[in-house]
């Protein structure tokens, strides 16, 4: 009995390797945007002029989407 080893196996190996660490990426991403843009709709005109933003802008980037 002898074993061929071809390129397939190790390139399909790290393909899925790939594909779970840019699943893993886009979710982090995701939860960082939301946990961000829940805390800017939390905050009080007195931060937001802090931070030089208005409570429309605030408003606007709230309630955009986690994926963008």
């Amino acid at each position: 009995m002898s074993i061929s080893l071809t390129r397939s196996g190790p390139v399909m190996h790290r393909r899925q390797v790939s594909l779970v660490a840019t699943v893993r990426e886009h979710l982090a991403r995701a939860w960082r945007n939301f946990t961000t843009r829940r805390d800017l709709a939390e905050m009080d005109d007195r931060m937001l002029k802090d931070l030089g933003i208005s409570r429309a802008q605030a408003h606007f980037e709230a309630n955009r989407s986690i994926w963008r």
